[in-house]
């Protein structure tokens, strides 16, 4: 009988078609249709048949770009560039405009030593938090360090009308539009004027468009192009420098003989010769 049971069994285990005959999978693989795979979330998919896990990427917001640039130009220790020939030095809230030419300036009361009703000045300085502007004639150069010493102008304070003489930096650029959402974010393209690699962030308003063009490593705005109902207006700044440190006006010793320009002779004539 155990052996008439035997063959039985082997008889109808030879009848079952090859497909249909279980095979176990060794743990931890898991049997899934015709295979043994992986299954860790249980959900009778083989691992390795599903698409591998991709986070949902958040799209980059314009004011967290700013903030950035913001933190970068805080962190810079100063700055200085060139607009429209003169080098403007900045270190919030101190602002420094050195001209390129020395210019005579109108004052309401006369200053100086020789009391002068037009004084010279190379070198005007603004406190962008009190909205003040004064001037000196610092002598940045030869020709203007003559004059400025010949007039008795080295330490004298030219006050100077604040909104005539200042120009935006990149920094009032950039808190201008900090809380300000751009219309689009343009990457990593390259500024054609100076080279740089540059951040482009495009605010469209009511009959205006304005791009800043910003290195994302300092945060400083290399340009800005405003177009408004077909009038472009372009701002670019120039020969960026950073890490310049605190701005601020140095009193110098004046020589013992300043020498003016117009006539070579000196401006203070030795005391022998005045008897």
């Amino acid at each position: 009988m155990i052996l008439a049971s035997i063959l039985t069994v082997l008889f109808l285990v030879g009848c079952i078609p090859p497909e249909e005959i279980e095979t176990p999978c060794k743990k931890p693989y898991t049997k899934i249709g015709e295979k043994c795979c992986m299954d860790l979330n249980e959900n009778k998919i083989c691992d390795s048949d599903e698409q591998p896990f991709q986070p949902e990427e958040k799209p980059v917001s314009g004011t967290d770009l700013m903030q950035k640039y913001q933190d970068a130009l805080m962190a810079a220790g100063g700055y200085s560039y060139k607009y429209d020939e003169d080098t403007y030095k900045v270190n919030e809230p101190m602002v420094k405009r050195e001209l390129v030419q020395l210019t005579k300036i109108p004052v309401d009361e006369p200053v100086g030593p020789k009391k002068i009703t037009m004084p010279y000045a190379d070198a005007v300085y603004f406190d962008t938090a009190e909205k003040k502007a004064v001037a000196y004639c610092e002598g940045l150069d030869d020709t203007s360090e003559r004059m400025c010493a010949g007039f008795e102008l080295w330490d004298i304070e030219i006050p100077v009308d604040y909104d005539k003489y200042y120009a935006k930096t990149p920094t009032d650029w950039l808190n201008q539009f900090a809380d300000k959402e751009p219309s689009e974010i343009k990457e990593n393209y390259r500024y054609e004027v100076s080279g740089v690699e540059v951040t482009g962030l495009v605010f469209v308003e009511e009959g205006k468009t304005i791009i800043l063009d910003i290195d994302p490593k300092t945060g400083i705005v290399w340009r800005v192009t405003i177009d408004e109902d077909g009038y472009v207006e372009e701002y670019q700044y120039s020969d960026v420098k950073t890490g310049i440190g605190e701005v601020m006006h140095v009193s110098k010793e004046k020589p013992e003989k300043p020498v003016l320009s117009e006539t070579g002779e000196p401006a203070v004539p030795d005391a022998a010769n005045t008897e």
